[in-house]
């Protein structure tokens, strides 16, 4: 017969292969499961769970404890099933099996060791310590080096919760003195800030938290800052502002206000540093080296003056003249170089003004007082001899004597009409500008036709427009006979302006005539 090969395997190989599984399963199925056991079960007899009093009652039914691995259902799952008061302790959170979370029971039961093997497993080495909310990382050895277990503190039983004097009870051994002071210091409780990592221990580092411990802030104890403080909240609230603590190192008496690092540095009290900046008067300048006790008399901070008067009074040579703002004309780099900004008084500096030294019009260096009017400081530039009074600025401006311009109308005699394109000269003869008549005769010699019978108010029949005249007959005859409206004047004024002739038009000897 021919040996055909499946692969890497012959056919009577992996026939035999086949065979030798189905013989294992079956003889599993047959034995209960007894050839899969790593070792015996635990034969020590308890009260009765489940009908059974020990697991080894139990041997060869391996799917009582142990679900296929093709379901949902674990191995926990089928322990409850028996022990029915773990199930219970999982519902509260108060007993030892409803403190840890879900775990496998296998991990602190194991079987199969053994008839006589315990079935609990608690050493410190494999117990999940850190699932109860405290690790025992720093609890690995004891003070003579041995290693640690459970009953070393869990004197009496395993069930929460745990007997803290324990804590006390061990570590007074060690430093009985520090045990005592840290108990008075943050109380009793040692889990309130303890978790067994030592987040909070010996060696906690201060440095890694906002608040860092420098200078001689490393040389306070904790109980000094954290004042009654019994728990990590506690801790963590603990205020951080300087005047929480050193309010009774004050010598100031709160005149600078709460906040010591604005002068002083953890490194100690002396020397104090202020930066001035940090206050509502900067210095500047010259103000810079002044000793503090020069402006802060007898030590008076709070409320100390911030104008330059209540400081130098005593430095100016004005007498006050200007006034008591010396930051007007001086800075704090010194009283010389003087900059006065004159647009910060009336008188506004524009123009040539610009350019004139203080002497010359400040004379004898008087401020206070300096007429601000033109011809106080012009008069000897007044080309006009006073002629147009002394109000320079009608016609000037502080760009320069030219180019001149008048606004007439800005004068008693507005211009109008023909008066408007007429030169200067034409009415101010031989440059006479003041107290001239603003009569139309004084220009406008009465023609002879007016024979002097209409007086010299030219303007109640003439305006600046023209000459033409528009006059209104004063109870005339032209209200009462309508045929006049028509007539010019000299149709009755035909010698002057005086007399008038009505025969011209009306003769009294024709029909009508006398209409």
């Amino acid at each position: 017969m021919k040996n055909t090969r499946l692969g890497c395997f012959t056919t009577s190989g992996f026939m035999s292969a086949v065979l030798t599984a189905f013989l294992i399963t079956g003889f599993a199925l047959v034995s209960g499961g007894i050839v899969f056991s790593p070792g015996a079960l635990n034969a020590q007899a308890g009260a009765p769970l489940g009908g059974v009093s020990s697991h080894a009652d139990i041997a060869g039914r391996c799917n009582l404890c142990h679900a296929p691995f093709w379901g949902t259902e674990t191995m926990a799952d089928r322990c409850v099933v028996c022990h029915t008061d773990v199930a219970g302790q999982q519902l509260t959170p108060s007993p030892l099996h409803g403190v840890l979370p879900n775990l496998a029971c296998i991990n602190c039961h194991p079987d199969h060791r053994g008839p006589n093997a315990p079935l609990t497993a608690m050493d410190a080495a494999h117990f999940p310590h850190d699932s109860v909310g405290y690790a025992l990382t720093a609890h690995q050895r004891k003070s003579d080096g041995s290693s640690f277990n459970c009953k070393d503190c869990h004197t009496q039983n395993y069930v929460p919760p745990f007997n803290q004097a324990i804590c006390t009870t061990c570590h007074i051994q060690i430093d009985t003195t520090f045990v005592q002071t840290h108990t008075m210091d943050f109380g009793s409780d040692c889990l309130a800030c303890h978790d067994g990592i030592d987040i909070y221990g010996r060696n906690f580092n201060h440095n890694g938290v906002p608040f860092q411990l420098i200078g001689k802030h490393a040389q306070v104890l904790c109980a000094q800052c954290h004042v009654n403080s019994r728990n990590i909240a506690d801790l963590k609230f603990t205020p951080q502002d300087c005047n929480s603590c050193h309010a009774k190192d004050d010598k100031h008496t709160g005149r600078f206000g709460m906040n010591c690092g604005a002068c002083h540095t953890p490194n100690g009290w002396l020397p104090a540093s202020f930066d001035h900046n940090l206050s509502t008067f900067k210095l500047t300048g010259q103000h810079i080296p002044v000793a503090c006790g020069n402006c802060h008399i007898n030590n008076i901070y709070q409320g100390t003056p911030t104008d330059c008067y209540s400081c130098h009074q005593k430095d100016d040579k004005h007498k006050n003249q200007f006034g008591t703002n010396c930051a007007a004309c001086h800075t704090s780099a010194g009283w010389l170089p003087v900059n006065v900004d004159h647009n910060l008084f009336a008188f506004k500096l524009t123009g040539k003004h610009t350019t004139v030294s203080c002497e010359n019009c400040h004379i004898n260096n008087n401020f206070q007082g300096t007429p601000t009017d033109c011809y106080f400081c012009h008069q000897k530039n007044d080309t006009h001899n006073g002629r147009f009074g002394k109000n320079c600025a009608a016609c000037h401006s502080t760009s320069g004597w030219l180019p001149a311009t008048f606004d007439h109308n800005l004068s008693g005699f507005p211009l109008t009409g023909a008066h408007v394109r007429l030169n200067c000269t034409q009415c101010h003869t031989g440059g006479v500008y003041s107290r001239l008549s603003t009569a139309c005769a004084a220009c406008h010699a009465e023609p002879a036709i007016h024979a002097g019978v209409f007086g010299t108010n030219c303007a109640q029949c003439h305006n600046t427009s023209n000459w033409n005249a528009s006059f209104s007959h004063p109870g005339g005859c032209d209200g009462n006979c309508i045929n006049h409206a028509g007539a010019s004047c000299k149709d009755c004024h035909t010698v002057n302006y005086s007399t008038a002739t009505c025969t011209k038009c009306h003769d009294s000897n024709k029909p009508g005539g006398g209409d």
